[in-house]
């Protein structure tokens, strides 16, 4: 009980994060069907979905509309969009207001080559103004909440995160995340921790902290050295979607039950059942695949399974498969 404080709700404008821990956005992972799991599962306030090209949306492509979609039992949901032009960003997120966002966030954060060398994610933690008049157009555009997840800066030598933060604050922005690396690190090195200690201080929005938190230990470790508001986990939600609930359990009555292996491939299998039964089959078979290593990672005879199924070209074989092993499991 001496934890439970910790998970205290915040506010994004009018919408309610409670508790205070949020599902990140990845790309290829957090579509509808994993982030329907996770509320499944319980313990996470807020899920966003992987990253929509905003430029995609605005053209009509079917992949970005696609990415649009969410169900009726996931919100709270953040659709999260990257850009670089305020008029095509302001567009892009009325589109995700229409179709049932709950927030809008704006990527300033990705360090993959192809989003930042259009000055898009984390390449406009560079032009600080820029980043500030992407924000100030999405904010007067759509009367949802809107917010925004940034690294530190562009290289260790760039560190800029609490000028835009500031920027974005005063341009409307209702919350921050800070992904406590550069872009240069990438996902190498350690996540600093203090730098998300040092931006809350700073700002008088809520300031949400993400990096390198895999126990729930961590997360409720996070909140008492930081004092930010909330908590994104993503990596070790793929590995575990569990950790929400088991963050929630920990801080309430100071412990918690590791879920027996029948429940947890029952639960994947039937995330597994959603995504063939709602994707095109190449689509299917490819988020598959993404999340099979992670799901089975050191359980005994997974990795038989998995070279078993390297060559599977049909999701329906790829499913069947994974039910009878599954089964098999639970039975033992």
């Amino acid at each position: 009980m001496v934890n439970e404080g910790l998970l205290r709700p915040f506010r994004l404008g009018e919408l309610e994060v409670a508790p205070p821990l949020l599902l990140a956005p990845m790309a290829g992972l957090t579509d509808a069907t994993f982030r329907r799991l996770v509320r499944r599962i319980g313990g996470v306030g807020l899920v966003v979905s992987e990253i929509v090209s905003s430029e995609g949306l605005v053209r009509g492509g079917e992949a970005s509309r696609r990415l649009l979609r969410t169900a009726s039992d996931e919100h709270p949901v953040a659709l999260q969009i990257s850009g670089a032009d305020p008029e095509v960003l302001a567009r892009a997120a009325r589109l995700c207001e229409e179709a049932g966002a709950d927030a809008v966030d704006l990527n300033m954060g990705c360090p993959a080559p192809k989003v930042t060398k259009g000055w898009c994610g984390a390449a406009l933690l560079r032009e600080p103004a820029l980043a500030a008049a992407v924000a100030r157009s999405v904010v007067r555009a759509v009367r949802i909440p809107v917010t925004a997840k940034l690294r530190l800066g562009w290289s260790e030598a760039a560190r800029t995160y609490l000028e835009v933060g500031r920027r974005l604050e005063d341009a409307g922005v209702r919350g921050v995340t800070l992904h406590g690396r550069t872009r240069e690190q990438g996902y190498g090195g350690e996540a600093d921790w203090e730098a998300v200690a040092a931006l809350k201080a700073a700002l008088s929005i809520p300031v949400v902290g993400n990096g390198d938190v895999s126990t729930p230990e961590e997360a409720l470790r996070r909140f008492r050295e930081t004092g930010c508001d909330g908590v994104m986990i993503g990596r070790a939600a793929v590995k575990n979607p569990w950790i929400f609930r088991e963050t929630v359990d920990l801080a309430r009555t100071g412990s918690y039950r590791p879920f027996p292996p029948s429940e947890r491939l029952a639960v994947l299998l039937s995330h597994f059942e959603e995504v063939v039964a709602g994707e095109p089959p190449l689509a299917a078979l490819h988020r598959m695949k993404s999340f099979l290593g992670k799901y089975t990672l050191g359980v005994p005879g997974a990795a038989a399974l998995r070279r078993s199924l390297e060559g599977t070209r049909d999701p329906r074989v790829l499913l069947e498969t994974f039910r009878r092993w599954a089964d098999g499991k639970s039975e033992k």
